[in-house]
């Protein structure tokens, strides 16, 4: 087992915390606006979540789930890999949700494209036009797009929280709040 990359992912995990942390503190007042309840610019509260979100859900970086899973199947303890599994099941059903579809304002649209745009606006800001395809998702849906964008970033940094409690335990570690 890749005790490095274990510890890389509770690396993540601990800028997943600061950036529930930050959001939470981000938010601000809350006001009304065209009929949706909104604290502070959404993008700009989750701008600190949404960059460990963004490594633990891409795929091809070291330290994403599926490669903390991986490496957790390498355990030889039955009780690590049925709590393993427990927790691989959240994240499917989090996968399933991604390739689901809502439709908003006659458009049927993939909630994958929706958080792929996202996190590329949260992230990156205007630079290059980054945030341009999030922007027209907003312009032609409404606010909803923002709702499942939000959720699938909770729901992602939750589970990375929750697969840390597990590397934390595998390694002799203390969990964190």
């Amino acid at each position: 087992m890749d005790e490095g990359l274990l510890q890389t992912f509770r690396s993540l995990a601990e800028e997943v915390r600061a950036g529930f942390r930050e959001m939470k503190e981000a938010s601000g007042e809350l006001r009304v606006i065209h009929g949706y309840l909104e604290s502070k610019d959404t993008v700009e509260a989750y701008r600190s979540l949404c960059l460990p979100v963004r490594r633990a859900y891409n795929d091809s970086d070291r330290v994403s789930l599926k490669h903390a899973r991986k490496e957790l199947r390498q355990s030889s303890k039955p009780e690590v890999l049925e709590r393993v599994s427990q927790v691989a099941a959240k994240h499917d059903k989090i996968l399933q949700y991604l390739d689901s579809s809502t439709t908003l304002n006659d458009r049927q649209i993939l909630h994958r494209e929706v958080f792929a745009a996202w996190l590329e606006a949260s992230i990156f800001g205007d630079f290059a036009g980054k945030d341009r395809k999030y922007n027209a998702l907003l312009t032609e849906c409404g606010k909803p797009v923002e709702g499942i964008a939000v959720r699938l970033t909770e729901m992602i940094g939750n589970y990375v929280l929750e697969l840390d409690d597990v590397v934390a335990d595998v390694l002799g570690q203390e969990r964190k709040a």
